[in-house]
């Protein structure tokens, strides 16, 4: 194989390359719009809804900030027990955007 076939089979790659992401993208938007893991054949998307978090030290502190303050010695606390432990429900959550990843099984 001489650089003239090299080059042809470079450039070859990189438009069946370009023409596979943009079916990897049309894929995930579908995907994305119907909101579930999808596979066909030897191809899965999967569906993620996006992770959460929350911020049980916020819900703890928004419930009991009206309580007079005292002085404190640095210490940790376990504010998910101690929310679930009163029973709170209102807690501040974030999440990720919801992804799809497109693999070959």
């Amino acid at each position: 194989m001489d650089g003239s076939d090299l080059a042809l089979l470079m450039l070859d790659w990189e438009s069946t390359q370009r023409a596979a992401d943009e079916l990897k993208a049309r894929i995930e938007a579908e995907v994305l719009t119907i909101g579930k893991t999808q596979t066909v054949g030897n191809v899965r998307a999967t569906y993620s809804a996006g992770r959460k978090s929350y911020d049980y030290e916020a819900a703890w502190r928004d419930a009991y900030d009206h309580l007079p303050d005292f002085i404190y010695q640095k210490c940790s606390y376990d504010y998910r027990s101690a929310v679930t432990g009163e029973g709170l429900m209102n807690i501040p959550c974030a999440q990720t955007p919801p992804s799809v990843t497109v693999k070959l099984l």
